[in-house]
């Protein structure tokens, strides 16, 4: 299955690197791919310099990941052209992921209207702009909300990305990732979760 990571300009490293690693544990299940609307190269917030094929939403199955950055303000104030393609990306994944603010990228595009995502940190006015018509869930760490999955921060990217590996293959490939990484993952912590 295809792991579809978009990347912008300003996107958080960790938002992209921490479920590509995840998922990059199971290589005969899962191959990842770097995308982006310019099909450029495409700078991390860090400076990490990341080489990208362009994003043709016709061609995008398997799994999407937006993560999120200073770029997602960038990208939501900015660019309705990248939106548009993202949106009809994000129609055709069988699971879409959004990292943090990320989130708000997809809200922009109304593919989230009347969904749950789990809450993460925004101002009020982004919170107004971005989620009107989206349920934030307080204090989930991951929320499920059919195909879309969301969490509020940059490392619980990590735990969105097993949780996604559990629903498509099962939870022992979840947890032989998570072995593999050393990453204290804890699949039974029910509270962490809302679906």
């Amino acid at each position: 299955m295809y792991v579809n990571i978009v990347l912008f300009d300003d996107f958080e490293t960790l938002d992209a690197f921490g479920p590509a690693e995840v998922f990059g544990k199971l290589p005969e299940e899962f191959h990842i791919r770097y995308l982006s609307v310019s099909g450029d190269v495409i700078n991390s917030v860090h400076g990490v310099k990341v080489w990208t094929d362009f994003l043709v939403p016709e061609e995008i199955d398997g799994i999407l990941i937006i993560p999120g950055g200073k770029g997602a303000r960038r990208l939501l104030w900015k660019d309705e052209r990248a939106l548009n393609i993202i949106k009809k990306a994000a129609e055709n994944a069988d699971y879409c992921l959004m990292i943090g603010n990320g989130s708000a990228i997809l809200a922009q595009t109304g593919l989230l209207y009347r969904r749950r995502i789990a809450d993460f940190p925004m101002d009020t006015n982004w919170n107004r702009m971005f989620t009107a018509g989206i349920e934030r869930i307080e204090g989930a760490k991951v929320a499920i909300d059919g195909k879309f999955y969301s969490c509020g921060n940059t490392i619980l990217g990590m735990d969105t990305a097993l949780w996604t590996i559990t629903d498509v293959l099962d939870i022992a490939a979840a947890e032989k990732a998570a072995k593999e990484l050393g990453y204290p993952w804890n699949e039974n912590a029910d509270e962490d979760i809302y679906c």
